[in-house]
């Protein structure tokens, strides 16, 4: 008897789902200018999947947006991801984002 194991692959919409979660999340504590204890509960659910996920899929993406996406998801909390942005939050938020969508594209037509 052979056993065999299917191996997930993680799509661009699985992937762009669960980051949405992260931005949203990333946004709703900046616009309030504070961290709550679930807000940050919910950070360290998405950083885990992050952090797990994201390896696998990170050559899809240019090294300076890789930094950009791990600059959202490698700090240990999300105060301290407020708390570094100086200025440039939403403009990472929006890079990432549309590297998703352009990942997306080229995904689709089997680039």
């Amino acid at each position: 008897m052979t056993l065999t194991r299917e191996v997930a692959v993680l799509t661009a919409e699985a992937f762009e789902a669960r980051f949405s979660d992260l931005v949203e999340l990333i946004c709703d504590a900046a616009k309030v200018r504070q961290v709550n204890p679930f807000m940050e509960a919910q950070y360290r659910v998405l950083r885990a999947w992050m952090k797990e996920q994201f390896p696998q899929i990170s050559h899809v993406f240019s090294g300076s947006l890789q930094t950009e996406f791990e600059s959202l998801f490698v700090p240990e909390s999300l105060a301290l991801v407020l708390a570094h942005d100086e200025g440039a939050l939403m403009s990472r938020l929006l890079d990432t984002q549309n590297a998703i969508v352009a990942w997306k594209v080229k995904d689709s037509a089997g680039i």
